[in-house]
């Protein structure tokens, strides 16, 4: 059974590693291949993307298109679940887009499928760009369905948090805004002004001691978005920050472990 976010949240000892789409480095990214991996090998977290199909069901997708992940092209809006199915989504690994697939069959994971096989399995930072109020209804559905309420948090745009609380208040929010300015003061007290937000993810590169230090002052544990090298599990940890994203998790998980 993996740690639940409050355990997560009060272990300062422990360093924790999110794996960013899965194991992504090795495995097609935002498939269940990719999460099982990620699992075993000892992610703390497991980090996805949510969009929806034509007939409303939430989805694993990072990009506003299936061009660059699959053999098909076009948005997800665009198909149904059964039509999505029918592509494999394993044309992408180790940051080159290949000519063929590279499995078999790799479809496109549904946001209950990945409920059902790693619930209590790991924790998930549920990245959530529904573009349609059909759509998150059934995301925050789901998580109260499978009862995710100290498993799992949305990561989400600011002006978004509205939406959410109107269906459900108790879902646990992260707040992410830009890129360079994401790791700013304000910005890390807007995360914390959102209401049952422990978890915040500042940039690696635009962060600082007093990044961490700021976020410790406001009760909040830095997740840092994202590192692949383990030398920086040390330096990090020497700054302030608990723990980061990575793509590598295999790799981070091992460097963490050895450390300890």
């Amino acid at each position: 059974m993996s740690k639940t976010l409050t355990e997560l949240f009060h272990d300062h000892s422990h360093f924790m590693i999110t794996a960013h789409r899965g194991a992504s480095f090795e495995f097609p990214e935002n498939t269940l291949l990719s999460m099982e991996k990620a699992v075993e090998a000892g992610a703390d977290m497991i980090e996805f993307d949510l969009r929806g199909t034509s007939d409303d069901i939430p989805i694993l997708l990072h990009d506003e298109t299936i061009d660059r992940t699959s053999n098909g092209k076009g948005r997800p809006e665009d198909y149904t679940l059964s039509e999505l199915k029918k592509f494999n989504f394993s044309c992408y690994l180790q940051g080159m887009r290949r000519t063929a697939p590279i499995c078999e069959k790799m479809p496109i994971p549904t946001f209950e499928e990945v409920l059902a096989s790693f619930r209590g399995k790991a924790a998930m930072n549920i990245q959530v760009y529904a573009k349609t109020e059909k759509v998150l209804r059934e995301i925050c559905r789901l998580f109260k369905e499978y009862d995710m309420y100290d498993h799992g948090y949305f990561t989400i745009y600011p002006e978004n948090i509205g939406a959410v609380r109107s269906i459900d208040k108790n879902i646990e929010l992260c707040t992410t805004r830009g890129w360079e300015t994401r790791s700013d003061p304000s910005n890390i007290r807007l995360c914390k002004e959102s209401d049952n937000c422990r978890f915040i993810q500042p940039i690696k590169k635009f962060s600082t001691k007093e990044t961490y230090s700021l976020i410790r002052d406001l009760g909040l544990r830095s997740n840092v978005f994202f590192s692949d090298e383990p030398e920086e599990i040390s330096l990090l940890k020497e700054m302030g920050a608990e723990g980061l994203l990575t793509n590598k998790a295999h790799l981070m998980c091992n460097a963490r472990n050895l450390m300890k």
